[in-house]
């Protein structure tokens, strides 16, 4: 079961509403006894569970990071959280077909950081999506303030979004020719229905296995091809907005040497060999709002440039929006998996073509 998630705390928020001043130790955000809550929440329709972080911005005249160390100073103990299915004529009618309550969880894994940790407490509700509704989210601190809510289409694949190349699992994509890797593969893809922004990644997996019979051990490494934005968001599912993206075999075949050493005499790595499918395309997709959030709080490029502050939510601030994960997978050509084994590139490292093929079996 895949978990829709964005576990980033406040930070985001506070460093960017906080606006530090030299060499100052305190902080007061906002003004004195002023509530002001977070929302983050990536809603994905493939999900079963789904869940968010609702915060309050804290406040106090004490060090920063002291202040992110105590949960009590951001987290609710008593508001009713909940997730709405809209219909056609939206929002603020209240007029909707499904409604869940949020339900308090305490998750006790977090990575160490800025904020407390291993504890943190999260908002969570089981629910199956339809990818062709609205959603909101309305948070009601329960002391007459104003509800807290903001809403998000989701994101909606229609058919692969790889388009182009074809035959990834028949003869495979195509990395290498006699002469070694190919100068270049076009990609064509298929932005999803309201996506704006695509990250691509081509995966790479293998299983080192070893002379003393010690159990293989199975490695996955993810080489990223590139960001994509669409120029017009598609809406429908005829919208066919294409994106075309350029993978480099030459730094791809380099990202696979540079993670797997070369293999000195007398180790008792014996080979590695790739997976049945070693190739897999993994497309990340966002909303507007997600990439909109994403430019705004990446790093600024200029000592002279103030980053805005962004947000989607109304009397609140933070992050509603949506996100997918969709994967392709495909085999290596023939002359890919050769140049994989014995490439200029790839030598020393003991690759063997993966073990299911009916091609022969090329070894180091």
């Amino acid at each position: 079961m895949k978990i829709s998630v964005l576990l980033s705390l406040i930070v985001v928020s506070v460093v960017g509403l906080v606006g530090f001043q030299s060499c100052k130790n305190e902080v007061e955000i906002f003004a004195p006894q002023n509530d002001v809550t977070v929302i983050y929440g990536l809603l994905n329709s493939d999900d079963t569970v789904h869940q968010f972080k609702i915060n309050r911005v804290f406040q106090g005249a004490d060090a920063v990071a002291n202040l992110a160390k105590d949960p009590t100073l951001s987290e609710y103990e008593n508001i009713s959280a909940r997730l709405f299915e809209l219909l056609g004529d939206g929002f603020g009618n209240f007029d909707t077909t499904n409604q869940w309550t949020l339900s308090e969880r305490t998750i006790t894994d977090k990575d160490s950081g800025y904020f407390y940790y291993p504890n943190q407490k999260i908002y969570e509700v089981t629910a199956n999506l339809n990818n062709h509704r609205e959603y909101a989210v309305m948070v009601d601190k329960l002391d007459g303030s104003p509800i807290v809510e903001s809403t998000t289409e989701l994101i909606r694949v229609n058919g692969d979004i790889l388009i182009k190349p074809f035959g990834l699992n028949f003869l495979g994509l195509s990395l290498a020719g006699s002469n070694g890797p190919i100068e270049k593969i076009g990609l064509e893809l298929k932005m999803p229905v309201n996506a704006k922004v695509i990250d691509v990644y081509l995966d790479f997996s293998w299983k080192d296995e070893f002379y003393s019979g010690a159990t293989p051990i199975h490695h996955t490494i993810s080489y990223k091809v590139g960001t994509y934005l669409a120029t017009n968001i598609p809406t429908l599912d005829t919208d066919a907005e294409i994106i075309k993206a350029d993978l480099n075999p030459t730094a791809f075949y380099e990202f696979i040497a540079a993670n797997t050493s070369v293999v000195p005499n007398g180790s008792d790595l014996k080979q590695r060999v790739a997976d049945d499918e070693p190739l897999n395309f993994r497309f990340v997709t966002g909303g507007d709002e997600f990439n909109t959030y994403l430019e705004v709080a990446s790093p600024s490029t200029s000592l002279l440039e103030t980053k805005p502050e962004y947000t989607n939510v109304t009397n609140g601030v933070g992050l509603f929006s949506c996100r997918s994960f969709n994967n392709k997978t495909a085999l290596m050509s023939k002359k890919s998996i050769v140049y994989l084994v014995d490439g200029e590139i790839m030598a020393g490292r003991r690759f063997c073509n993966y073990s299911n093929s009916t091609d022969p079996n090329y070894c180091f």
